[in-house]
């Protein structure tokens, strides 16, 4: 798909540069900065050139269809997080998102347009994530909105990995945001650990989690969500691309050896009190008190369906 826009200022025709279906559009929305489309963003196919896995991706302004004018003015697009190993750049300027010693945001406008094109790379086969948000925007008018509450994704695939992917939840009492909690999955053969990737689950992508493996086969596929005990699926055929939908159930685990113990009594113990979304905060709601305490003495003695001593 591709789109102009068209503003009409007294006598002249200004004729924006074209969108395409993919680009992330940036935009307001209640009085925040958001992405206005793709929402979700779909699972992207990077190229194979020349040794190296490649996918163009477009940044831009939401123009109004109605009135043909953009709803920002400017905005940066901060980066939250991504998978090592992959990087952007923007050609003309360098790169820009990295594992490390380069920005890792970009300003809209730039170089007096807010269309830009970021060429993502990574040099071996994999699933890849590059989560952004909008923050430090303002409106069309000059007024200043508040900073993109929630955070967008991008995967992209290199390659042809086996992958799984899916939803993340959580037991009811956990109150917190799952993004702030890591989840690692990793792949098993007769008790040794072949492969593994971790990323944060993230409710608003197009699914929760996705991850990407080299190994073909059958193996124990073993997920841990910081802060619970992990989950085990044994005797799994992994091979082309599956759906597994993790459920975990028992919170407690706060050093997160996967098993609930002492230690993790103690860690509750010695921040109690403090506020913030900590790893002694058990059940996300932003303190540690008597509620993450229960949930610990409730759970003690609990050992992960994946735990190995």
């Amino acid at each position: 798909m591709r789109w102009f826009a068209i503003v009409l200022i007294g006598s002249c025709v200004f004729v924006g540069a074209a969108q395409h279906e993919n680009d992330l559009l940036f935009g307001a929305q209640a009085g925040r900065a958001t992405v206005v489309q793709p929402v979700p963003h779909p699972v992207r196919q990077m190229s194979s050139v020349l040794g190296r896995y490649i996918l163009d991706v477009g940044l831009d302004f939401y123009f109004d269809p109605h009135t043909g004018l953009a709803q920002l003015q400017s905005c940066r697009v901060q980066q939250v997080w991504k998978t090592p190993g992959i990087q952007a750049t923007r050609s003309g300027i360098g790169t820009v998102f990295c594992d490390s010693g380069c920005p890792n945001y970009f300003d809209l406008p730039t170089l007096g347009t807010p269309h830009h094109h970021l060429l993502f790379a990574a040099n071996t086969p994999g699933v890849y994530v590059w989560d952004v948000r909008a923050i430090n925007a303002r409106a069309r008018d000059g007024s200043s909105l508040g900073d993109m509450e929630w955070v967008y994704r991008v995967y992209m695939v290199a390659g042809s990995p086996q992958r799984l992917y899916g939803a993340v939840n959580i037991n009811s009492a956990y109150q917190g945001n799952p993004y702030r909690r890591m989840l690692t999955v990793t792949i098993r053969q007769n008790g040794s650990t072949l492969a593994q990737q971790s990323l944060p689950p993230n409710p608003d992508a197009i699914y929760d989690y996705m991850v990407g493996f080299a190994q073909s086969g059958t193996f124990d596929i073993v997920a841990k969500l910081e802060g619970h005990l992990s989950r085990k699926i044994a005797g799994f055929t992994l091979s082309g691309a599956h759906e597994i939908n993790w459920e975990f159930t028992t919170a407690g685990d706060v050093n997160n050896d996967d098993l609930i113990d002492d230690a993790d009594l103690l860690a509750v113990l010695f921040a109690f009190g403090q506020a913030g979304e900590t790893p002694a905060d058990v059940n996300g709601d932003g303190i540690v008190d008597d509620a993450d305490l229960l949930v610990v003495l409730f759970n003690f003695g609990a050992t992960g369906e994946g735990y190995q001593p």
